[in-house]
């Protein structure tokens, strides 16, 4: 199965629950490592994989390389079997949410690519990702600041793997509607390289909840879990 094959067949089951994977197979160098009536896994690299099933995810097992460190996992069953039995971690489930309109109409706002010199500013009120892919993510041009009066006032941008996320506004300039800025400045941004605009939201995550339903974003039925380990 080639990877517009691939896309078809998730847009056919559920786009929005598999966003994330309909994303990633427009990626160049996203390749399928098993397609059958089980569901579907699909390899960013050999430290990433994204997994869905279809069916009876049991059936899914023999093709998971369990030497992978992340996974993003499409079912609750899957996510608890590898982390029983193959010793990956999980602190939360996530859900999908997909941008589908046109882009939005954003005013004028002092919004700046951040370079590396940004990566103390970052690393200080965020700390899901890694510094070391923090670093990767601004040498790559993926996360945009936005400015008040010359003063960095917030940031988002895109995960390695495509998502939108990193939002965060600095507690002095809260309250002004930054956040929702910056994600339609992301949406946007997504959509002037041909990328489906989504996120991975944490169940316990209201405010971003609340901003997606603000926006319009739709939420995928089912949940995602992102799981890891040390090798």
């Amino acid at each position: 199965m080639t990877n517009e094959e691939a896309k078809n067949l998730i847009l056919s089951i559920d786009k929005f629950s598999y966003v994330d994977m309909i994303s990633l197979l427009g990626q160049d160098e996203c390749r399928i490592s098993y397609d059958g009536p089980e569901g579907m896994i699909i390899m960013l690299s050999d430290d990433f994989m994204s997994v869905a099933s279809f069916g009876d995810w049991h059936g899914l097992l023999p093709h998971i390389d369990t030497s992978c460190p992340l996974i993003c996992v499409h079912d609750e069953g899957l996510r608890n079997y590898l982390m029983e039995h193959e010793g990956y971690e999980n602190k939360e489930g996530c859900y999908s949410y997909s941008w589908w309109g046109s882009p939005f109409d954003i005013d004028d706002h002092d919004i700046r690519i951040l370079g590396p010199e940004f990566l103390e500013a970052i690393t200080s009120v965020y700390a899901i990702d890694s510094e070391d892919s923090i670093r990767e993510l601004l040498r790559n041009g993926r996360i945009a600041g936005l400015f008040i009066d010359g003063e960095l006032a917030g940031f988002a941008g895109f995960h390695s793997e495509g998502s939108m996320g990193m939002l965060q506004i600095f507690d002095e300039y809260r309250k002004h509607g930054y956040g929702e800025l910056l994600e339609k400045h992301d949406i946007n941004w997504a959509l002037s390289e041909n990328r489906i605009p989504y996120c991975h939201v944490f169940f316990s995550n209201r405010a971003s909840i609340c901003l997606q339903n603000k926006l319009g974003l739709v939420r995928g039925e089912k949940p995602i879990w992102w799981i890891w380990k040390e090798n």
